[in-house]
C-alpha cells in the first residue's frame, strides 16, 4: 500500500521558549510550535514536522518598511557598538528550510536553530565599509531610553539579545547550510545602498 508522506515546517524564532515571559512576540510563537507538537505524532508515518528558528535577520541592516534603510555611509541597529548578537540572512534560512522539506524523516519533530554568524555592531560596520568601499560609521537606530518608554517588547529583546542571547550554533548550523552568510558575504551579495547606488569595492 502506497502511503502519502505529509509535512508541516514552521518558521518560527530563535529560542521561541527561552527568552525573557517580556518578549511576548517570542513566547507567542513558542505556542504554535507547541500546538502543533500536539497535533502531529512523529510516530505517525503519514506527518512529519519541523520548526526552523531564525536569530536576528541581516535583512534588518537594510529595512526601509522599519525606517532602517541602509544609507550611504552609515549603519543603523538597535544594539549598542560593541554588543555581540547572531545574525542570519533569509536566503539561508530558506537553505536550511529546503533540507528539512527534502529530507522529512531525518528531521522529523526536530527544531532547528538558525544562526549564520555573530557580530558586535562594530563589526557589521567594518564589514560594511571594506565591502562598500565607502568608510560608515555606526548609530543606534534608537535610543534605548525611547524603546524603553514605548515600546517595551522590543526593549526586553534586545537587552536579552546584549545578555543571554540566542542559544543556536553556528557551527551545527552550518552543517546543515555550509556557505551560511556571514556581515561580509551578506553585504557582498547586497552590493548596493537602499536607494539602488551600487557599492564601489575597496
Amino acid at each position: 500500500m502506497n502511503v502519502k508522506l505529509s509535512t508541516c515546517r514552521l518558521l518560527l524564532v530563535g529560542d521561541a521558549d527561552n527568552a525573557p515571559k517580556e518578549v511576548g512576540h517570542f513566547w507567542g510563537k513558542a505556542g504554535v510550535e507547541k500546538y502543533m507538537a500536539s497535533q502531529f505524532d512523529v510516530d505517525d508515518c503519514t506527518t512529519t514536522w519541523s520548526v526552523i528558528r531564525p536569530v536576528a535577520f541581516f535583512e534588518n541592516l537594510d529595512d526601509a518598511a522599519n525606517f532602517n534603510p541602509l544609507t550611504k555611509g552609515t549603519l543603523k541597529f538597535l544594539t549598542y557598538p560593541d554588543k555581540k548578537s547572531k545574525f542570519i540572512a533569509c536566503e539561508d534560512i530558506g537553505k536550511g528550510s529546503a533540507v528539512l522539506l527534502t529530507d522529512p524523516k531525518e528531521y522529523a519533530g526536530k527544531i532547528i536553530e538558525a544562526a549564520g554568524a555573530e557580530h558586535t555592531a562594530l563589526e557589521l560596520t567594518a564589514a560594511l565599509s571594506d565591502v562598500s568601499g565607502t568608510v560608515c560609521n555606526y548609530a543606534m537606530a534608537m535610543p534605548r531610553f525611547v524603546m524603553w518608554l514605548l515600546m517595551g517588547d522590543l526593549f526586553h529583546m534586545i537587552t536579552w539579545m546584549e545578555t543571554d542571547g540566542y542559544s543556536a550554533s553556528i557551527e551545527e548550523f552550518k552543517k546543515l547550510v555550509p556557505d551560511a552568510q556571514d556581515a561580509r558575504a551578506f553585504f557582498e551579495s547586497k552590493g548596493q545602498w537602499a536607494n539602488g547606488e551600487k557599492f564601489v569595492s575597496s
